[in-house]
């Protein structure tokens, strides 16, 4: 856990037609990290494979098939098993596309059915509008056009197109025109024109002159609007029960279909984790050739079961051996270079993806993840100790590992929560250790609520009740000085793993003039900073004390000599800033207890309970940040990089089959 486990890079030579079983049995391990065959790695006698095309032909259908899921809103549904050719990537790709295509063509179909349904609705509603004007006037159609109905021409046409078609429409029917756009699409629009159906043809010829397709127009209207708007009224209620069977059919091809959609995306992944996979290969006629990295300590495991897998026609070869921890790799490019495996147990994932953010692990560094175990949740509970607020903190930490373990999800942010449920009841563990430290409880003494006593109470005093007692500053300022201990003890942990990472890459030059020499003068800074606070910010004591000068200058020379100047002012700088940025802990310390004192002091027991979920949502996330921030900017800063890059092993969806 302290250091990535050992890699070593292989290569795996395979019959073509016992591909897909070996990256069957990969998928299943997931302990196969591919990387692309460099050109000067690829034997005599073979050529990279080309798989650009098989890539782009997989990509294409997972989208397609992506698509098809979202239009008819299939989420859960049984597993199909399909006869599918998954032994075969080409007969596979050919496979799912022709079996998308159907699936594809019934969507098409219904789409286009909706389609012309809703530009019906919309032309019937814009009409009976209309209609419901007239009879709201008085107007009967014979008034208007002077025959016995109305004429209408309905179409598409392109946006540019529509305001020269309303304005010659316009001009033809004399201004006795109703001109409506009924719907809008990107490259085309529908319209709806009612006139006097005497300019029927002449609006047929324009219309048809600017491009615009035609469809059906309302004919046969009864003069009186009340009768006609009636039955446009009757045409849409119509409609209305044509959708709704619409509806009940995409329904039903969904519950037909869902299956085999689910069964089809499954097969989709597979192919293109299997076309990923082929792209750094190179191949002969009859074999292709892998290159990986995988756990040194599986390698002989590894080697027998890929055999096994694959019938006896795959075999694995030793590339590279032991290049983990040479201090000359990293000038090598990253496809060379081992991927990062941190084994670890699985309720220390949370904190391990902290670290990750920050920076992958690399082999020549230490992983701090085993440190922040116990480093992370002592901060945060020292800045929130509270033993009723921590008590709550673990029982929601449990509540999400519930949550986590049944697969539940949840909405966006939620999933956040879920996902880090170890580490929201390490940091309860914190803030309720602490609480039992300072004696507080929601705010509350927990001398005077459970009748324990407190080790330690930061605030004791600070906040009287009585206006007639003088607040105590005593505990406050001790717990200061222990912050301030607590930072230089937390600053010089990080150097000396700093340390530990140089002499461990035997490189003791390094550690020498650097780490070390940087722990000496901060000790000795950190020294000369006591002397002078203890003799009231008299800086003269100090030439009294001419072996603490030495101390600091001495160091300062070794560094500046080993690592430059610049790294000796940030030594110099750092020793001050880095040092006073734990003071963080105390200040929100006794933030936390002053928000819920004021709240309670102001309102009373509702007071105390608004105060104290507004400290445990608010307050709690600030407590969080700045836990983090002091590991990633005060203790990183001094021994961790996180220059490595992640292992990717490669995997397959395990719904569909399980490799013998």
């Amino acid at each position: 856990m302290l250091k990535p486990e050992r890699m070593q890079q292989v290569s795996i030579i395979v019959a073509k037609d016992q591909l897909p079983n070996l990256l069957g049995y990969a998928g299943s391990k997931r302990l196969f990290h591919l990387t692309e065959i460099e050109d000067d790695s690829i034997p005599e006698g073979a050529k990279r494979y080309e798989a650009l095309e098989l890539q782009a032909k997989s990509s294409t259908i997972k989208s397609r098939l992506t698509i098809l899921t979202t239009a008819l809103n299939v989420s859960e549904a049984t597993f199909e098993n399909l006869d599918a050719p998954v032994n075969n990537i080409d007969a596979l790709t050919r496979f799912l596309d022709e079996e998308t295509g159907k699936l594809e063509h019934l969507v098409r179909e219904l789409e286009a059915a909706e389609g012309k349904l809703q530009t019906e609705k919309e032309q019937a509603s814009e009409l009976s509008r209309f209609l419901s004007g007239l009879e709201n006037v008085g107007v009967s159609l014979d008034a208007i056009a002077g025959r016995g109905f109305l004429t209408s021409l309905v179409g598409e046409a392109g946006p540019e197109t529509i305001p020269t078609l309303q304005k010659d429409l316009d001009r033809i029917t004399q201004g006795n025109l109703i001109f409506a756009i009924t719907n809008t699409s990107e490259e085309t629009q529908t319209f709806l024109a009612i006139f006097p159906a005497d300019f029927q043809d002449d609006a047929k010829q324009v219309t048809t002159a600017l491009g615009a397709k035609l469809g059906p127009p309302w004919t046969g209207l009864p003069s009186d609007p009340k009768k006609a708007k009636e039955a446009i009224d009757l045409k849409l209620a119509d409609l209305e029960k044509e959708s709704k069977n619409l509806e009940e059919t995409r329904t039903r091809i969904a519950r037909e279909q869902g299956s085999r959609i689910i069964a089809l995306g499954t097969l989709s992944e597979i192919l293109d984790a299997r076309t990923k996979a082929l792209s750094g290969a190179s191949t002969t006629e009859a074999t292709l050739l892998l290159q990986a990295w995988i756990p040194e300590a599986k390698s002989s495991e590894i080697a027998q079961e890929i055999s096994k897998a694959s019938g006896g026609l795959a075999n694995m070869f030793v590339e590279r051996k032991n290049r983990n921890h040479s201090t000359e790799e990293s000038a090598h490019a990253k496809g060379s270079e081992p991927p990062t495996l941190v084994k670890a147990p699985g309720w220390t994932q949370p904190l391990q993806s902290i670290v990750d953010n920050f920076g992958i692990p690399s082999y020549s560094e230490t992983n701090p993840t085993p440190f922040m175990i116990l480093t992370f949740p002592l901060i945060y509970g020292l800045m929130f100790g509270d033993i009723g607020e921590g008590l709550l903190f673990l029982a929601f930490g449990f509540f999400l590992l519930y949550l986590k373990r049944k697969k539940v999800k949840v909405f966006e942010i939620g999933q956040i929560f879920v996902n880090g449920a170890e580490l929201v009841i390490m940091l309860g563990i914190g803030a309720t250790i602490f609480g039992f430290v300072f004696g507080d409880i929601f705010g509350f003494e927990a001398r005077q609520v459970l009748g324990i006593n407190p080790i330690f109470s930061p605030t004791a005093g600070a906040f009287p009740t009585n206006p007639s007692v003088l607040p105590s500053t005593a505990n406050l300022i001790i717990y200061m000085v222990f912050i301030l201990f607590f930072g230089v003890a937390h600053y010089l942990s990080g150097l000396a793993i700093s340390a530990y990472n140089k002499i461990r890459n035997k490189e003791y030059r390094h550690a020498l003039l650097g780490p070390i020499a940087w722990a000496w003068f901060y000790a000795a800074f950190i020294t000369a900073a006591v002397l002078v606070v203890q003799a009231n910010f008299k800086f003269s004591v100090l030439l009294k004390n001419p072996l603490v000068i030495a101390s600091v200058f001495i160091p300062m020379a070794l560094m500046g000599y080993g690592e430059g100047g610049l790294h000796v002012m940030e030594a110099f700088i750092g020793a001050g800033s880095n040092t006073l940025s734990y003071l963080r802990i105390w200040a929100l310390n006794l933030a936390d207890f002053a928000v819920k004192f004021a709240f309670f002091t102001s309102f009373g027991i509702i007071g105390a309970v608004f105060g104290n979920i507004l400290v445990m949502i608010l307050e709690g996330l600030i407590v969080f940040v700045q836990t983090l921030r002091l590991h990633w900017v005060e203790w990183f800063g001094k021994f961790y990089e996180g220059t490595g890059h992640p292992f990717a092993p490669y995997q397959e969806p395990m719904s569909w089959i399980v490799p013998n």
